[in-house]
C-alpha cells in the first residue's frame, strides 16, 4: 500500500514533468530565426546579387512571418511569394507556415547589402 507521501511525491514529478513539457514549446523567440545573406555574384559593374536564407530554428511551427530591413530595394525582382512589403515590414513566404528547421531562400541585386532582422510572427504548432 502507498502512503500519502508517495502519491505527493508523484503527483509532484506528474506537474513538473508537465511544466518542462510546457516550457519546451515556449513561443519563438528572435534568435531562433536565423537570416543570413552571402554575396554570391557581381551582376554588373554596380551591382552584386545576395542569397537570403531564413531559416527557423524554433521548435515550433511559424506562419505570418515579417521581418524588418531599412530601405529595402532590389535591381531585379524579387519573387513576391518568398519577399515582399507589408506594410512597415516584409512578409516571408507568403504568410504560409514554416515548419520547425525549414527555410525560405531568395535573392536580390543591389550595391549592398541590407540588414535584415526578424519582427513578429505567430507561433502555430509546438
Amino acid at each position: 500500500m502507498y502512503s500519502k507521501m508517495h502519491y505527493g511525491a508523484m503527483l509532484l514529478l506528474a506537474v513538473l514533468l508537465c511544466l518542462t513539457v510546457q516550457g519546451h514549446s515556449d513561443a519563438c523567440q528572435p534568435s531562433d530565426i536565423q537570416i543570413s545573406q552571402v554575396n554570391i555574384r557581381k551582376s554588373n559593374s554596380l551591382d552584386t546579387t545576395f542569397e537570403v536564407d531564413i531559416v527557423n530554428r524554433c521548435s515550433c511551427t511559424i506562419s505570418n512571418l515579417h521581418v524588418n530591413t531599412n530601405g529595402f530595394n532590389s535591381g531585379t525582382l524579387v519573387d513576391p511569394s518568398l519577399f515582399r512589403k507589408d506594410g512597415s515590414s516584409y512578409l516571408v513566404n507568403d504568410g504560409k507556415p514554416l515548419d520547425s528547421n525549414g527555410s525560405i531562400r531568395f535573392t536580390y541585386t543591389y550595391d549592398r547589402a541590407f540588414d535584415i532582422t526578424p519582427g513578429f510572427w505567430n507561433t502555430d504548432h509546438c
